[in-house]
């Protein structure tokens, strides 16, 4: 009796085996709406790489604006100290050619030691604090004074030059009668002026010397501020380049 299979009973067998089969596409459904759940995720990543590809792109176009407006700055720089090496070997040939052999006349331009050098110009950004008249006093005792800043790339310098303090510049108005005027005599309206927002306010009355470095931000390079003249604030001082005699031995 074991061994009588009928038609029927293969049938029946196929018809089990046929049924089990769609879950193989059920399964196909299953990863379809994983992948569908995944999509989004993919979008985000992709949206999150252009975001950082479009920020380095900006760093990058920030970096080329602030080289490229420093290029003349940097080749009067260059020229300069062309010239000075010229001058130098110039020199070294002189003593070379005879001991007794005038070379006096040889010299070169440099800024003092701990100025810093900015288109034909020494600069020198105070540590110490003094009032403003104190202040300017101390520069002229190194044959300079206070700083006369004449247009926006001299603004620029000093304020990448300067740390975060308020420094005292050569700009006051003490005599109050002709305005403000430079240490040089010049008044302020034949220059740029980088007066901050609401500035000079003379606040109570009181306030006769500019300094340069508010807290505040009016758009760069915009950071003037009048204040109390016999306010303590560090001071930068400027001078012409000074000639320097070639005294080295070749």
């Amino acid at each position: 009796m074991e061994s009588d299979v009928t038609y029927a009973d293969l049938k029946f067998n196929s018809d089990v085996v046929q049924t089990a089969k769609p879950k193989s596409g059920a399964k196909r459904d299953v990863q379809a709406q994983g992948e569908k759940k995944n999509s989004p995720k993919t979008l985000i990543a992709l949206l999150l790489v252009i975001i950082l590809l479009l920020a380095g792109l900006a760093a990058l176009i920030t970096l080329y604006v602030k080289a490229s407006s420093r290029l003349p700055e940097l080749e009067h720089q260059m020229a300069e100290l062309q010239q000075n090496h010229t001058k130098a070997l110039e020199y070294i040939g002189c003593k070379n050619r005879s001991s007794a052999h005038n070379c006096s006349q040889f010299f070169y331009k440099d800024c003092p030691i701990n100025w810093l050098l900015n288109n034909g110009k020494c600069y020198f950004f105070s540590q110490t604090k003094l009032s403003w008249e104190n202040s300017r006093t101390s520069c002229q005792s190194s044959q300079a004074d206070l700083v006369i800043i004449s247009d926006t790339k001299e603004q620029l310098f000093i304020r990448s030059s300067k740390n975060a303090s308020f420094y005292w510049i050569g700009l006051t108005d003490q005599d109050q009668v002709n305005g403000w005027k430079w240490v040089n005599g010049s008044s302020l309206q034949q220059q740029e002026v980088f007066w901050n927002c609401n500035q000079p306010d003379n606040f109570e009355g009181k306030e006769h010397c500019a300094t340069v470095g508010s807290n505040e931000n009016c758009g760069s390079p915009k950071d003037w501020n009048d204040d109390r003249c016999e306010k303590e604030y560090k001071f930068i001082c400027e001078k012409e380049l000074e000639d320097r005699k070639m005294d080295f031995n070749p």
